[in-house]
């Protein structure tokens, strides 16, 4: 890199760095705080045995029964790196966060680096922008979850598989095969970047039939080792590994078009899914042999020129079967990826003067659309901590909490273990309170109804800030 493009590399960094610092002291309570809260307590579940290996790598949860419960889960790479920084540096919530936002900037840097290997350099910085301060990838980089860690090992999988094609070398093949079981162990969805990283490196096969067959077998070794362990580990009443395999997506017809037209709204916007439409069409364009026209291939390396456009392609049928599905918008995060190199491709068509404005333009608005969409995402509810707070101080350890409804913040923040009053309908709910056995029922922020509350404010004594001692069961 020149002088010019590393100080625009750097502020293109400092800026990605800021946007994800806002909210950074939060507590684990602002948007999807239960997501957040599952990773931290498998990081608290770890301390004091961080050299038992393999055990300690086992996800551990402090909900659905009296100890640690042991659950189908992705590999733990952030709990274990959180449970390390605890053990030195003291419990806080900071430094969770400053590890997502750690593997927020190397995806940045990863980007930057498969775009100029790709397209182009200048392709690389608008890619790098875009993503460092569009509204999904801002707040979901710096959230204590899976998806900064997933996101960073993806892109850099599929940087060392083009750097093997270029250079092919057994040490390079191992570490890209190694990045992309990182990757698929980080997050399961992640197996959509397999067939992409097999095309961008060994397309045409010709030649090269023996080196993919190694890949393959070194790339998903791991991850079928690991996730067959906590299958087997995890019994029948454990979680499933990852939504995209529960009965929600398997069984249930139902679908969520308008939320997930509202999260990419909101998550990408309009304009940036219009420009990234704009360089999809453009590849597949350049990509398709035409006796008229001569093929235009891109300039650096056409086999990850076809791995992104099979990229696009497997995120449109990930949109379509998953994300239509579970009305989550961090489900969206993996498609960021090839969306933002997709709209670099697409601004490097303009000549540098109007493609310089529209990019501009285009990094103010998802700067505008962040401040405004992100906004709501960073509130959170004191009444959790208050709670927490109470129950660590005023209750043992062997104690047995149920919450009444799902989210799992207060066990997280009381170190304590529970059970959760998984029903929806509040009658279905009391029948479940009555036939599980426990200390103390606590009321979470904002749960059930006033009849629910009234037939429990008549039967167990208030003890604490929404804690109900129900012990005589």
């Amino acid at each position: 890199m020149g002088w010019r493009v590393k100080g625009i590399f750097g502020g293109i960094l400092v800026l990605g760095a800021l946007v994800r610092l806002i909210g950074v002291t939060n507590p684990l309570l602002d948007d999807q705080g239960w997501r957040q809260a599952d990773t931290a307590s498998m990081a608290l579940n770890m301390l004091g045995h961080l050299g038992c290996f393999p055990d300690v790598l086992f996800p551990l949860l402090n909900y659905d029964g009296v100890g640690p419960q042991r659950v189908e889960l992705e590999f733990p790479f952030l709990p274990y790196l959180l449970a390390i920084t605890w053990t030195i540096l003291g419990w806080a919530d900071i430094w969770g966060r400053l590890w997502a936002i750690s593997f927020s900037l190397l995806t940045l840097w990863g980007i930057f680096e498969c775009g100029r290997l790709i397209f182009s350099e200048r392709v690389g910085l608008w890619a790098t922008a875009i993503y460092a301060v569009m509204p999904l990838t801002a707040y979901y980089g710096r959230v204590v979850m899976p998806e900064p860690v997933a996101q960073a090992f993806s892109i850099w999988a599929l940087y060392f598989i083009l750097l093997w094609r270029k250079e092919p070398s057994s040490k390079r093949l191992f570490l890209a095969a190694l990045l992309m079981s990182a990757a698929i162990l980080a997050k399961l969805p992640q197996l959509m970047i397999f067939p992409v990283a097999i095309v961008s490196g060994f397309w045409p096969i010709k030649g090269k039939l023996r080196a993919m067959l190694k890949y393959c077998l070194l790339a998903l070794f791991l991850p079928m080792l690991y996730y067959s362990w906590v299958h087997s580990g995890a019994g029948e009443a454990s979680q499933f590994v990852s939504g995209i395999l529960s009965d929600q997506v398997l069984e249930d017809p139902k679908i969520f078009m308008t939320q997930l037209q509202n999260h990419l709204w909101e998550g990408f916007g309009f304009p940036l899914l219009l420009l990234a439409g704009v360089g999809f069409l453009r590849m597949v364009w350049v990509a398709i042999p035409r006796r008229i026209v001569p093929l235009q291939k891109p300039k650096n390396d056409y086999g990850g020129f076809l791995g992104i456009i099979l990229w696009c392609l497997i995120s449109l049928i990930y949109l379509g079967a998953i994300c239509i599905r579970i009305p989550l918008d961090y489900y969206l995060v993996p498609v960021a990826l090839p969306l933002v190199l997709c709209a670099g491709y697409a601004l490097d068509v303009f000549e540098d003067i109007p493609g310089f404005v529209l990019g501009v333009l285009l990094l103010g608005l998802l700067l505008v659309s962040q401040t405004l969409v992100n906004a709501p995402k960073y509130t959170w509810d004191e009444r959790y901590l208050v709670q927490a707070t109470w129950i660590r101080e005023h209750t043992k350890t062997e104690q047995i909490l149920i919450l009444s409804d799902s989210p799992p913040m207060t066990l997280y923040y009381a170190q304590r273990y529970g059970i959760r009053l998984k029903s929806v309908e509040d009658q279905k709910a009391w029948e479940e309170l009555q036939a599980i056995p426990g200390n103390y029922l606590v009321v979470l922020p904002g749960s059930r109804g006033e009849e629910f509350w009234n037939r429990v404010e008549a039967e167990y004594p208030q003890v604490g800030p929404g804690v109900y001692r129900i012990e005589k069961k």
